[in-house]
């Protein structure tokens, strides 16, 4: 790894001035005898810390890992595409999920899973999956396509995998 990979980015902070009220009263003025003899009350600064996206620290947030410190993406892939199939068919709670989701695929999956409880549980057997291809088109990135059998039906199912914090996150899902 290069030096400029290693260190870590810049942190930008800025003073912010707080809009307050003058202060009024007989309790809040003092007398010129007490006055400090530089002339001007002192008032510390407020710090502002910009957490917006355009400001984040990529040193301490999460962390692209690369393919060969990720576990094999296609037993991998198999495991997860069982586990998000049974969730679609709502016998898995969505939340057993949530570390390997990005949160949109966390929050389709979760719909989908309380539509299926909704109209009840199809008594066709457990999901299948048929055939399971990858490929990777970046250090790090896995794409699944895969033909799975789902509520008494055959479908298509493509998913995308990104490397974060050595463990593979599902950031994109489409069911047919």
């Amino acid at each position: 790894m290069n030096e400029a990979a290693r260190t870590p980015g810049v942190l930008h902070l800025r003073l912010v001035d707080v809009p307050e009220p003058p202060a009024e009263g007989a309790d809040w003025t003092r007398p010129e005898a007490a006055a400090p003899p530089h002339g001007d009350d002192y008032v510390q600064g407020t710090l502002a810390v910009d957490f917006r996206h355009e400001a984040y620290d990529s040193y301490f947030g999460p962390q692209a890992t690369t393919t060969d410190d990720l576990p094999e993406a296609r037993a991998w892939a198999d495991r997860m595409i069982r586990a998000l199939l049974e969730i679609c068919a709502g016998t898995r709670p969505v939340h057993q999920l949530s570390r390997w989701l990005a949160p949109e695929v966390r929050d389709r999956v979760a719909r989908r899973s309380t539509l299926a409880r909704r109209r009840g549980h199809c008594r066709s057997g457990p999901p299948v999956v048929r055939a399971l291809l990858t490929c990777h088109p970046a250090d790090g990135v896995c794409e699944v396509a895969a033909v799975v059998h789902l509520d008494g039906r055959v479908r298509a199912l493509a998913l995308r995998m990104s490397g974060v914090d050595r463990r593979w996150v599902i950031t994109a899902l489409e069911l047919g």
